[in-house]
């Protein structure tokens, strides 16, 4: 192997580093998750040495843990090695392919089917640490292409796996192509096939959002969300710790104040539904519940839903504290409590039991979820099986997610067909319907922007995913151990014929 090979193939890392920087995290450009990986397969393909795959992984930690620097919820020295276990999942599908593809050249050429290893990998990873991780699908590749709503339309139908599996497609493509020395009698029905299955997912879209009703067609309810105070809750415990338990009650109390207050004002705007962001009312139980109380009178006479998401600490005991959104109905009555069930492990609170509730209502059914919680489209397609027109989701950031928290979930809308209210507290806040179209969006303090007044539809367009589920990731789980035996199968098929052929013919 000469020199200009290698250095050709170190060209590949180089390029795959720098657009890798780009295809996740803070930084993410859509299209740069289509093109990185074809320079890491090629890289993976044509550098000869083992040591390959010791570069490529230092790579691809890199160009994973500095764009995703703040936006994970370990920070300091610790997120480099909280990204070096995440870097060392992200390379499975590349190692997979690397592995398998020298076992299906024939004549030293690669097969079409050979495209498949790359994405039915990345796809069935994906499925298998969406499912078990207690962080939820965050990361997947699909939410990198918010910005691309022809595309993201297929969530409707497949979920977020499909949006995978086309998007790591490609680059496994054109890596085929390429190792075909893009010769096209060799590589036309390849191309074909995807452009075909491309060009259907983006007809899709096309259609979907063509043919989507205008929100001004529509029978809508006017919905009102707002963020008043950014609670910090080291700030909070430290003022508990040094100043004691009345300081903090009239730290907390005055905060609630306000909510109720603007609450009033919502009514006066002619809001039927009102959101607060999540940790609105932070307090010891007592403190909470009078805010409850009052909460409940306000819906009754001004004849509102009210979505109340609660946090109580129990300073005085061992109990965990609970992340919980109330939310009360124009009698006064509580319709739902939902306890927060996703990211516990981080805050070290109560964790639900993964059970949406919905209401019916005359403004659609209601449902509502915390926060965190929509990092879990296999929970979340509760909301989809239960025909819910409209989802509160209150939430709190921090600087390092915003805006991907916010825009993760825009998806869990598209695949359930539901309008999402997402609320926070230090990010964006946003009001999408069931075609991921934003209705009303703002961030910071109520003075500054974050005070939504939307017109929401109450009916819904249908989806398939609710019905069908991770079906796309059980398929691509299958397939790969399908395609994996027939591999090693076939390899060892063609090393039995190589050595009946070098018996025959020694020469």
């Amino acid at each position: 192997m000469n020199k200009k090979i290698f250095s050709q193939t170190n060209l590949w890392l180089l390029i795959f580093g720098l657009l890798n920087l780009f295809a996740s995290g803070r930084w993410t450009i859509a299209l740069a998750v289509w093109f990185a990986p074809i320079f890491g397969i090629r890289y993976l393909h044509t550098y000869p040495k083992r040591r390959k795959y010791f570069f490529f992984y230092l790579v691809l930690w890199l160009t994973l843990a500095i764009p995703w620097y703040g936006a994970t919820p370990v920070f300091g020295p610790f997120h480099f090695l909280f990204m070096a276990v995440n870097a060392l999942l992200a390379a499975v599908p590349y190692l997979l392919d690397s592995l398998l593809a020298p076992r299906l050249r024939r004549d030293g050429r690669l097969p079409f089917i050979a495209t498949f290893t790359y994405p039915l990998a990345g796809t069935a990873l994906e499925f298998l640490t969406s499912t078990t991780n207690p962080l939820g699908n965050f990361g997947a590749v699909g939410y990198s292409q918010y910005a691309i709503p022809i595309l993201t339309q297929i969530t409707a139908v497949t979920g977020m796996l499909g949006l995978t599996f086309l998007v790591s497609w490609f680059p496994a493509v054109v890596n085929w192509a390429w190792e075909n020395k893009f010769e096209w009698q060799r590589i036309r029905t390849g191309i074909v096939t995807y452009a075909a299955v491309f060009l259907l997912v983006v007809g899709y879209g096309v259609i979907r959002l063509v043919t989507a009703p205008p929100v001004g067609a529509l029978e809508t309810v006017p919905v009102a969300s707002f963020t008043l105070v950014e609670n910090h809750m080291d700030e909070l415990n430290k003022l508990l710790e040094e100043e004691g338990i009345a300081a903090y009650r009239r730290e907390t109390q005055a905060v609630h104040e306000q909510y109720l207050s603007m609450t009033e004002s919502a009514i006066g705007d002619g809001a039927r539904i009102i959101l607060w962001p999540e940790i609105a009312i932070i307090g010891i139980e007592e403190d909470v519940q009078a805010v409850l109380s009052k909460g409940q009178t306000l819906a009754d006479e001004g004849n509102v839903y009210l979505a109340m998401p609660t946090f109580t600490i129990y300073p005085d005991s061992d109990r965990l504290g609970e992340n919980v959104l109330f939310i009360a109905g124009p009698d006064g009555a509580i319709d739902i409590k939902h306890v927060k069930y996703g990211g516990n492990i981080l805050e070290g609170t109560l964790q639900g039991s993964r059970e949406i509730e919905a209401v019916d209502t005359e403004y659609g059914r209601l449902a509502g979820i915390i926060c965190w919680d929509t990092n879990f489209p296999n929970i979340v397609r509760q909301v989809g099986r239960q025909d819910v027109n409209i989802l509160l989701s209150p939430s709190k950031e921090w600087d390092g997610i915003n805006p991907l928290h916010a825009e993760m979930a825009v998806f869990r809308a598209l695949e359930n067909g539901t309008a999402v209210v997402r609320q926070a507290d230090e990010g964006l806040s946003i009001v999408v319907d069931g075609y991921g179209r934003t209705l009303a969006s703002g961030e910071g303090l109520a003075d500054s922007g974050n005070y939504l007044l939307a017109a929401v539809p109450t009916s819904s367009p249908s989806t398939l995913y609710p019905a069908i589920g991770d079906v796309v990731g059980i398929i691509a789980l299958l397939g790969l151990v399908a395609l994996i035996i027939g591999t090693l199968i076939f390899g060892r098929k063609q090393n039995n014929e190589e050595s009946i052929s070098l018996e025959k013919d020694p020469e």
